[in-house]
C-alpha cells in the first residue's frame, strides 16, 4: 500500500471539441502517476472523452464562445478522481436548453458510456449536454 500523499493537478482548455485530445493526454498521464494500469487508462480515456464532449456541447449549445473546460486530477491513495466542469468566464449561469430528441438520446449514451468506463460516476445535467461530470477510476487492490 503506497503512503504517497494525494496529489493535484489541473488542467483548462477552449471549450473547442478539438482539444479533447488533450484532456486524453492529461489523463493518460495522470493514470501513470495514480498506478493505473492500462485498461484501467483505456476505461479512464473513453470516460474522458464523453464527459468533456458533452460538457463541450452545452458550451456550443449555448453560444459560450468563451467558455473553458476545467479537468481537475485527485490522485488518491485508492483511486485517481477527475472533475469536469464547464467555466463560464462572465460568471453567469449557463442556460438550460431542451435540446433536439437526437441530443437527448446522445445525453443518455454518454452517461451509460460514463458508467461503464468509470468506477464511479456523479454528474450534473442541463439541457442536452453535461456540466459538471465527476468520476474515479479505482486501483486494483
Amino acid at each position: 500500500m503506497s503512503t504517497a500523499p494525494a496529489s493535484q493537478s489541473e488542467l483548462r482548455i477552449p471549450a473547442d471539441p478539438q482539444y479533447i485530445v488533450v484532456a486524453k493526454r492529461a489523463a493518460a498521464g495522470m493514470a501513470s502517476v495514480a498506478g493505473l494500469g492500462v485498461e484501467a487508462l483505456e476505461e479512464l480515456n473513453i470516460a474522458i472523452a464523453e464527459a468533456c464532449e458533452h460538457t463541450i456541447g452545452v458550451a456550443l449549445a449555448a453560444g459560450l464562445r468563451d467558455a473553458r473546460v476545467r479537468i481537475a486530477f485527485d490522485v488518491q491513495e485508492d483511486a485517481l478522481r477527475v472533475d469536469v466542469r464547464l467555466l463560464h468566464s462572465r460568471g453567469e449561469p449557463v442556460p438550460a436548453a431542451s435540446g433536439t430528441r437526437d441530443q437527448r438520446e446522445a445525453l443518455d449514451l454518454a452517461i451509460h458510456m460514463l458508467r461503464c468506463f468509470a468506477d464511479d460516476v456523479d454528474f450534473q445535467a442541463v439541457g442536452s449536454g453535461l456540466l459538471h461530470v465527476r468520476l474515479a477510476k479505482y486501483r486494483l487492490r
